[in-house]
């Protein structure tokens, strides 16, 4: 009798326990979609896609400008250079289709960098390069003129890159692959204010392989491999501070 009593009483704990399981992931689940489907989340969604639109036309205009693109930019200039464009691809193809491997080793590492902000760097960064590379080009000057914009135009590369970055850092929807190595990184140290130095670390790294890979460096390379970091932070709290007060950034 005290058996049967007792075997009675784990089904029923059991059947508790499965009652419980259910309540709570229903709960999850509701709140996952009321975070997806709010008018939070459209904001971000915008505020994402504008942050990495600027990154690309910023990249473009540091091509336009030839001082040196960004750190990663220059290891993708260099893979372009030394095999996509052998194969008759665009930069913006080898931007996608590297960036896609890169997600292979964030998917082992730390999944849940991957997300919205992640697609649109990889479908867009490269592509709306060109275009501000095509835009660029369309300016019909010469001689000194030419020069001085060449240098206008590197300056505000390396700030439209550290704008947008910030932007869609903060939406919390997903990072570029190459971003969340960076992130992955700092997480581990478990320390945030390490960032800076660890994203200075990569970026030398890229700027290294792209040279082994035929990309030259210049002015605009070498400030990028020293000042994204302290730029990228800088703007990223700006925003952050921003977004909080707007109430655009709550989660």
């Amino acid at each position: 009798m005290f058996g049967y009593t007792q075997k009675l009483s784990e089904n029923l704990l059991t059947k508790n326990n499965r009652i419980f399981m259910l309540i709570q992931n229903h709960k999850q689940g509701r709140k996952i979609l009321l975070k997806y489907f709010c008018r939070e989340y459209y904001f971000k969604t915008i505020l994402c896609i504008t942050g990495v639109f600027i990154i690309g036309i910023g990249v473009g205009c540091m091509r336009y400008a030839d001082f040196g693109i960004d750190p990663y930019m220059c290891f993708m200039n260099g893979l372009y250079l030394s095999v996509f464009k052998k194969l008759g691809l665009s930069f913006g193809s080898t931007v996608s289709i590297s960036s896609l491997l890169l997600v292979l080793i964030v998917l082992i590492s730390d999944r849940s960098k991957i997300g919205l902000g992640t697609i649109a760097a990889i479908m867009l960064t490269g592509y709306v390069s060109d275009l501000g590379v095509f835009l660029c080009s369309l300016i019909l000057i010469e001689g000194t003129a030419l020069f001085i914009l060449r240098i206008g135009m590197m300056v505000f590369g390396i700030l439209l890159v550290a704008i947008g970055s910030g932007m869609y850092f903060n939406t919390h929807v997903g990072v570029s692959p190459y971003d969340a190595i960076g992130l992955i990184i700092t997480n581990k140290i478990g320390n945030q204010n390490m960032y800076r130095w660890v994203r200075i670390g990569t970026d030398l790294i890229c700027v290294s392989i792209g040279f082994i890979l035929g990309n030259i460096p210049g002015a605009g390379t070498i400030i990028m491999a020293f000042f994204t970091g302290p730029l990228f932070a800088f703007f990223r709290n700006r925003i952050l501070v921003w977004g909080k007060n707007l109430k655009i950034i709550t989660w």
